[in-house]
């Protein structure tokens, strides 16, 4: 389950209890092969249970930054990896890194790191290093030999690689790990267990003896030079090989840890693609300057310019270039852009900066088509007639364990078939993935590889047809075929006569894969033929190649071969530094008061002061729409151009069938309801759903009301906060607390057929060893706010939501486990605590945390949502895990809960589809909460200046101000007046305004009427 389970000082244990891996056998998961998995129960005491609490601290430091490296140092950072973005598409393995399993039956590749049963990583988030695992092999006999292997590198005579690894405290596996190294264009390693390819240096040989409690069990530090082996000229690449033997029949190898690799060396080292990367304050009016230098000191909230040339000195020219960022992730994905020999191109990028930074970026170049595969769609169609071959009736497909195939360097076990496209199905999955679950869409689709790899040679909508399969020839140059005969496509008439006729050859030992098509003219819609309504290529689960997408490619063509390729990639890593400094707004008075005779005028003035060591930049009388918006008029450069697709509402059974049927698709209503009408958003971490309701209304049975509309699908994250910001409610700002990752979920609608999908915005810097919640901005202020927590202490943080950028405000003083925080309308802020059942008044600029009362029921220190409906600020909502129906059973709960008491009052269930489980873990109402009025709606105020900058030290602003009443009658009036600024904890300040005209007790108005008849 995806919840808190302990109290007191372990409460960090279960915040972390979450994510189960593949072998855990815990709900949404699947479990292991069993005779490897009855051998690691009775051998492996991590098996289960939560994260001991003794690995948290286990050669790691309380600050888990990464390590900054001196600009002005003499040492570049060639390579400089902490594993933060390891399996998302496009990520690491997309930009030059390889990984690619040898074991005897292979299973598991090196993989993100995890926090179930393991650790955390040295520095970055908790689960931000790569792993290998103890089931790189289904066999309880025979070798692990699992790979993973760096960008191409130019040695020179100093070059140098400094890494981290570890494996479980108290481990009673042993485990190995080598570094290798090659020269040349490389990136063979062979096939077979005991294959080396190009790899033929050894570097290190970590416990080659392969013995009990000798390899690292907390993060240590390794550094390897020329001295070890390394060349000191030309291209080549480093590797780790996760290398264990268990002939005799002793399982070994165990959790394997790498993290923060480092390849340096002397920056006058050449390189076959250079990179410079520089740093201007941004200029709207010359988006494309280059400033000169590696550092730059700005206020916070400030654009900055980075500035980025590359200079080819391959040889040969390079067509398609990527660029990542250790804290962003992926800026350019393999652009096409023509570099020639000796040639040098120039992108710009534009970043608003909220605090000091010191990124890396790593740009790769290659000559050859990206995606692993070489296409040719010039040869004849050469059908071959397998009729007579074997049918499938469920979709899978066996294939043969001796057929020497591999699809992106995976062996193929099981070939699942639906919808076009064939998946390479591992046999340790029960059941075949819904290809295509959310409708077809351009690659890359992260929805149609989740379990493996895919071959989509005509996905679309098929609902009818054969498929059959058959081996051709004799090893080791047979040919596994499969054929779709008759499929009923979409765009189709119907008739089977004219349906889709494709097949998919797959070679032997070549590993050449071949698209057939027989037919491909439908009878139906004519725009439908010939791939009109489909899409064509290969994906993996970290990189795709997209043939073509709702084209008609397939007019002129019938067949495509794809032969693999191995293209030489080349990068260059650079860093610079940013030296941020924050601004503090003060405004004095915080309220005006003033009178004038109806026709008169009353003056009043503001001063605007900055306390902060940064420039100050503030403005008035602009409601914040969106606060979270830039201050200052700013500008953006596209990257490239993206396609948009169409996100259709299909929920795979296959993952959410595991924790209980889906809920229902909201209704298709004539006319749609709107959120006053239903409010309450929540994220359903059980489930992975955003859903949609009201108070009376909040489970899935529909007995209170309604229940539950489904409105997305959010995943497997462990979600702990989420508000829409600004009173913009069609996008919902969540955060992930165990990537410790902030993500943009949208758009959130009612509209019938509209669902949402999340996005992520980044990671935030926070400490491994402190759980993020409760995801609230002040409405107040417009700040954005979250806590985090050990069980011991909270602290409290302020988030940039343009740029997942986490700074410190203060230690929460006499609150030990916050997991939800929130603002009532006057922004004060409260918290909920699951280690004291409590709620909590806390000071948001100090800290210190007052005791309202206790809320009269248990949470059990379950993962619990806290939520103020700017409607009705007068009491809050709980919704909290581990109520116990009339069966005994525990379920989620909703309370409404005093916020002058704490005390709760028991409102309803929470039940999961078809009365499973349900685990809300945020809560947002799609109510105003944003009390800031345009000057345009105040027609009465007129102000002497619009803002102003201050710099540290500067004497203070005076804004002055004129409320005129020749326009009014007697009465009070009353308005917010909105001072924005750049401080990161006030961007706005609402100044509540007062103007009594005449004899107020004539007429009263409140809000921004009454001009004089």
């Amino acid at each position: 389950m995806n919840s808190i389970r302990n109290k007191g000082p372990a409460l960090v244990a279960g915040l972390l209890a979450w994510a189960p891996l593949a072998w855990a056998g815990a709900a949404g998961t699947t479990s292991a092969p069993p005779e490897r998995a009855t051998s690691l129960a009775a051998a492996w005491p991590h098996a289960t249970g939560l994260l001991d609490p003794r690995q948290l601290a286990a050669g790691g430091r309380s600050d888990r930054t990464p390590p900054r490296a001196d600009p002005a140092g003499s040492a570049l950072r060639v390579v400089d990896e902490g594993f933060a973005q390891i399996d998302l598409l496009h990520g690491l393995f997309a930009q030059g890194w390889i990984r690619q399993n040898n074991s005897d039956h292979p299973w598991l590749v090196w993989q993100q790191g995890d926090l179930v049963n393991t650790f955390l990583a040295y520095d970055g988030s908790p689960s931000s290093y790569i792993a290998s695992h103890p089931y790189s092999t289904l066999a309880n006999a025979g070798t692990i030999s699992s790979w993973l292997v760096t960008p191409p590198i130019q040695f020179g005579p100093n070059t140098k690689i400094s890494f981290y690894t570890r494996t479980l405290l108290g481990s009673q596996w042993p485990t190995r790990l080598q570094v290798r190294a090659c020269s040349g264009a490389c990136a063979d390693v062979g096939t077979q267990p005991e294959d080396v390819g190009g790899f033929q240096t050894l570097l290190l040989d970590l416990n080659p003896g392969e013995a009990v409690s000798t390899y690292p069990e907390e993060w240590t530090r390794y550094q390897l030079g020329v001295a070890d082996g390394l060349p000191t000229s030309g291209t080549g690449r480093l590797a780790f090989r996760h290398y264990v033997h268990q002939d005799d029949g002793t399982l070994r190898g165990d959790w394997t840890g790498l993290d923060r690799v480092v390849v340096e060396q002397d920056d006058a080292a050449d390189a076959p693609l250079d990179l410079e990367l520089t740093v201007a304050a941004a200029d709207p009016a010359q988006p494309d300057a280059c400033g000169s230098a590696t550092s730059l000191e700005i206020a916070t909230g400030d654009q900055v310019n980075f500035c980025y040339r590359v200079t080819n000195h391959t040889g040969k020219t390079l067509r398609y270039h990527s660029l990542r960022d250790n804290q962003v992730g992926t800026i350019l994905d393999r652009e096409p852009i023509e570099l020639a020999p000796g040639a040098s191109h120039q992108y710009n990028r534009i970043l608003t900066v909220s605090e000091s930074i010191a990124p890396t970026a790593t740009w790769s170049g290659q000559a050859d088509p990206p995606g692993g595969y070489a296409v040719d769609d010039s040869q004849p169609l050469d059908w071959i007639d397998i009729s007579d071959g074997t049918l499938s009736l469920d979709g899978r497909l066996a294939f043969p364990a001796d057929f020497d195939f591999r699809l992106f360097g995976d062996r193929i076990e099981t070939l699942c078939a639906g919808w076009g496209a064939l998946a390479n199905l591992r046999d340790y999955y029960n059941s075949c993935p819904s290809l295509a679950q959310f409708g077809v869409r351009p690659l890359p689709d992260p929805a149609l590889t989740p379990y493996a790899n895919a071959l989509a040679f005509y996905e679309t909508t098929i609902s009818a047809g054969n498929v059959y399969w058959k081996i051709l020839g004799s090893a080791p140059n047979r040919r596994f075929v499969v054929a779709y005969e008759d499929a009923l496509v979409a765009g189709g008439d119907g008739n089977p006569d004219h349906g889709l006729d494709a097949e998919v050859i797959l070679h032997e030992g070549s590993g050449v894969i071949e698209f057939q098509y027989a037919n491909t003219a439908f009878g139906g819609q004519p725009a439908c033929a010939h791939g009109g309504c489909a899409g064509i290529g290969l994906q993996n689960k970290n990189l795709a190649q997209q043939y073509s997408f709702y084209q008609q490619s397939l007019r002129n063509v019938r067949r495509l071969v794809w032969t693999p390729s191995d293209p030489d990639v080349y990068a260059r890593t650079r860093q610079v530094q940013i030296l941020a400094r924050r601004a503090e707004v003060s405004i004095d008075p915080t309220s005006i008061e003033r009178s004038a005779p109806v026709g008169g005028q009353a003056q009043a003035s503001v001063q605007i002061a900055n306390l902060g060591d940064g420039r100050l930049d503030w403005h008035a009388g602009t409601a914040a729409a969106n606060s979270h918006l830039p201050e200052k008029p700013r500008f953006a450069l596209p990257l490239h151009d993206a396609v948009a697709a169409p996100f259709a509402a299909k929920p795979d059974p296959n993952i959410v069938g595991r924790r209980g049927a889906v809920p229902r698709i909201g209704d298709a209503d004539a006319t749609p309801r709107g959120s006053d009408d239903r409010p309450l958003w929540a994220l359903d971490i059980w489930g992975g759903y955003l859903v949609n309701g009201t108070i009376d209304s909040a489970d899935y049975s529909g007995v209170w009301g309604g229940g539950f509309d489904l409105r997305g699908m959010i995943g497997a994250n462990t979600y702990t906060g989420a508000d829409f910001l600004d009173d913009d409610f069609g996008t919902l700002y969540a955060l992930d607390a165990g990537n410790h990752q902030l993500w943009r979920i949208a758009p959130v609608s009612v509209v019938p057929n509209v669902y949402a999908q999340p996005e992520l915005i980044g990671t935030l810097a926070l400490p491994s060893l402190e759980t993020p919640s409760g995801l609230k901005q002040d409405p107040t202020s417009g700040a954005l706010y979250l806590a985090t927590s050990d069980g011991n202490g909270s602290r409290l943080w302020s988030v940039d939501p343009r740029n997942a950028t986490a700074i410190q405000v203060a230690v929460i003083d006499g609150a030990p486990g916050i997991i939800s925080i929130d603002f009532d309308n006057d922004g004060r802020l409260y918290g909920l605590d699951v280690t004291q059942d409590a709620l909590y008044a806390i000071d948001k600029h100090t800290g210190a945390a007052g005791l309202v009362g206790s809320l009269g029921f248990s949470t059990n220190g379950y993962i619990s949502a806290l939520a103020f409906d700017p409607a009705d600020d007068s009491v809050a909502y709980v919704a909290a895990f581990g109520y116990l129906d009339a069966t005994g059973r525990e379920d989620g709960s909703l309370w409404r809960v005093d916020k002058t008491t704490g005390q709760g009052s028991f409102l309803h269930p929470i039940t999961g589809p078809d009365g499973g489980w349900s685990q809300i873990s945020a809560i947002s109402f799609a109510h105003r909460g944003n009390r800031c009025a345009e000057l345009a709606e105040i027609p009465w105020l007129h102000l002497d200046q619009p803002g102003g900058s201050l710099q540290p030290g500067d004497p203070a602003a005076t804004l002055n101000l004129v409320l005129d009443a020749s326009q009014l009658r007697d009465g009070r009036y009353e308005a917010n007046l909105c001072i924005h600024s750049n401080d990161p904890l006030q961007l706005r300040t609402a100044l509540p305004l007062t103007f009594v005209v005449g004899d107020p007790d004539r007429i009263f108005h409140d809000d921004f009427d009454g001009a004089a008849p």
